[in-house]
């Protein structure tokens, strides 16, 4: 297998590393590559303008509203594959000459249409799956109608690719990939995990998550949180920005509050906590959902992040609260009854979300990867389709 992602954004690695998890637990002796063909070994202008990402998106977010609508209509994508995509092709050919893949999996919009082509001028044939890791609406890259399958995590991305002429038998909902590390806490976890991270093992918990590189917005929600004396406690998680961490630290909270910087131990904070307060991103909405924990969501990218707070709130799985101080009210709505309404939405979570999608997408793969392994290896894949 290989693997396509890229590091625009944690998602696609962290979906990129889910799958491994997961194909690996089926069939350990199977070998798997991951590449970044955009920032990690793309040419140097792609790395340059995909770097871009990261800044655009905490500095602007109207700048990146302009960058996404623009290059999702028809006419600008195609211009942007016909410049970038060659060069992106250099490098994809130069992959599947070192790894050999059956099957090539991407998790990434950017790469689909050159990962086809690359395939299609090799000397052997070898499949494509794409996994769509965007919940509802999405770039019109993911949507790739000669992909072997396409993966999507919702009825909604079911529609939305169908719109775009993917075929039906090429397309299953199957879920968004997260580690299989992220499970609702068993009997006694939740309590014991306190315990360990040195927290008040009765108090109704709220885990306020910034992404890896930390929300400016943090300070606001933290504040609102914690400024007065309230009953519960929060865990609050600043990624990688340890001005933002340094920060905080230095103001004295009323309300016990635990401050982090970048974590490798996620799934057991989520398995410690009761409420989770993030923005919209798919990755960090699934990792929650698959804990069994409902949401708050503050903020969201527009684009392809936009339909996810419709996705969270017409489930009842969380709320949109924007505003910091309403934040504080639905929390102390949430935490209040001994949590009844959080357990409920909890209990939604447990309904409508695929918690071991990973290895169900794996299975997928496996099965395609077996049948273009024992294709003849002389045939061109162009000839194959």
């Amino acid at each position: 297998m290989l693997i396509l992602y890229s590091e625009t954004g944690g998602g696609h690695r962290a979906a990129a590393l889910a799958l491994t998890e997961a194909l690996q637990r089926l069939e350990p002796g199977l070998r798997v590559a991951r590449a970044d063909p955009l920032i990690g070994q793309g040419p140097r202008v792609v790395r340059r303008l995909a770097g871009l990402y990261s800044p655009l998106i905490r500095r602007s977010r109207a700048l990146w509203a302009v960058v996404y609508y623009s290059s999702n209509l028809g006419g600008t994508f195609a211009a942007i594959r016909a410049v970038l995509g060659p060069q992106v092709r250099r490098v994809l050919e130069a992959l599947l000459e070192r790894h050999d893949p059956d099957v090539v999996v991407s998790v990434h919009p950017l790469v689909n249409h050159v990962a086809w082509q690359a395939i299609s001028r090799g000397p052997r044939r070898r499949g494509l799956m794409v996994v769509v890791t965007d919940l509802v609406e999405f770039h019109r890259g993911w949507s790739f109608p000669r992909a072997d399958l396409v993966v999507v995590p919702s009825e909604g991305a079911y529609d939305e690719c169908r719109g775009r002429h993917v075929p039906r038998e090429r397309l299953k909902v199957l879920g968004l990939p997260v580690s299989l590390r992220f499970r609702p806490a068993a009997p006694g976890e939740r309590q014991a995990l306190r315990r360990r991270f040195g927290l008040d093992e009765h108090r109704f918990t709220v885990l306020v998550v910034g992404g890896g590189e930390g929300s400016a917005g943090m300070i606001e929600q933290v504040r609102a949180l914690c400024w007065d004396e309230q009953p519960w406690q929060v865990i609050a998680v600043c990624g990688r920005n340890e001005r933002l961490r340094r920060r905080l630290s230095r103001v004295h909270f009323r309300t016990p509050t635990t401050l982090l910087g970048f974590v490798d131990h996620m799934p057991e904070l989520m398995r410690a906590a009761d409420l989770v307060v993030t923005k919209a991103g798919p990755g960090a909405i699934g990792e929650a959902l698959a804990s069994d924990l409902p949401l708050l969501i503050t903020s969201h990218l527009p684009g392809q992040e936009t339909a996810n707070i419709g996705f969270v709130t017409a489930t009842g799985v969380g709320l949109y609260v924007p505003d910091p101080e309403a934040l504080q009210a639905a929390v102390s709505r949430l935490a209040a009854d001994g949590g009844r309404e959080a357990k409920r939405m909890a209990e939604r979570a447990a309904e409508v979300w695929r918690p071991y999608a990973a290895l169900d997408i794996a299975r997928e793969a496996i099965t395609i990867g077996r049948r273009f392994a024992s294709a003849p290896q002389t045939e061109a894949s162009q000839t194959s389709r």
